[in-house]
């Protein structure tokens, strides 16, 4: 993970097909993702979630999820999650297993 301008930029792959950001704090019960993504397929989906990982790794629980297919070139595609205001979120990128795909995202926090 490397920080660009605010910005986390992602790749991922066959045998790593999750990326997760470091943690962070929901405050005004929304948060919002804008970013972009290249995938090896136009077709192919990229799932971004928002969760909550235990301490050891081993439960995850998803708050709230969106799928963006194919290609989308910067700061293209943006998402508001309606999320408790609580800490210790954070993002989950997936990329079902698929060929190399890549991207940069940034996560901004909704005022009310």
């Amino acid at each position: 993970m490397r920080k660009d301008q605010g910005y986390i930029n992602w790749g991922l792959g066959i045998d790593t097909p999750f990326f997760f950001s470091s943690k962070f704090a929901i405050e005004n019960k929304s948060i919002t993702i804008t970013g972009s993504q290249i995938t090896h397929n136009h077709s192919w989906p990229i799932k971004y979630s928002i969760i909550k990982m235990n301490n050891l790794g081993t439960s995850i629980q998803y708050f709230d999820s969106i799928i963006f297919y194919g290609d989308h070139a910067e700061g293209e595609f943006v998402h508001t999650f309606s999320i408790p205001s609580d800490t210790g979120y954070q993002l989950e990128v997936f990329n079902y297993f698929k060929y190399h795909s890549a991207g940069k995202i940034r996560i901004i926090q909704t005022d009310e």
